[in-house]
């Protein structure tokens, strides 16, 4: 799923991006939270993991130390059907238990900005860059509400 969340066209591209590989490297350490969508037991069609950032290491949507970086994905063919709006309020719906906000980094251009934007992501000031591929990024952070 690291493939499709990073818009790559293969895991071995990701494999070899050091950067990539760390939203996955030692899956299961203190922070690490993720949940996978499927039609069975065999036919994965997304998922969506957090991973709070430790030490020097940063994600690309990285806001601090406390707030966990999401990552998102849905396979291409199974787009469309909500599979991703599911998955988003379900880690969100833990997420809020134990973290103050969830962050991410999105491509401008993407139109999973719009589910973002509608679900209560608010873009963070500042944090436009070029990334990887050429085009802009920014982050966005939802801000779970306290009583």
């Amino acid at each position: 799923m690291l493939q499709y969340a990073a818009h790559e066209s293969s895991i071995e591209s990701v494999q070899q991006q050091p950067y990539l590989a760390l939203y996955a490297l030692n899956w299961g350490r203190m922070g690490d939270l993720g949940y996978v969508a499927s039609i069975d037991d065999k036919s994965h069609t997304g998922a969506a993991w957090l991973r709070l950032w430790l030490g020097e290491e940063k994600g690309f949507g990285y806001v601090n130390d406390e707030i966990p970086e999401l990552a998102i994905a849905v396979l291409p063919d199974y787009r469309g059907q909500g599979i991703g709006t599911k998955l988003l309020r379900h880690i969100l719906g833990t997420a809020k238990i134990n973290y103050p906000a969830v962050s991410l980094s999105v491509q401008a251009n993407n139109p999973v900005v719009r589910l973002y934007e509608r679900t209560g992501f608010m873009k963070v000031p500042g944090s436009e860059v070029v990334n990887r591929a050429g085009e802009v990024s920014f982050n966005i952070v939802y801000e779970f509400v306290r009583s």
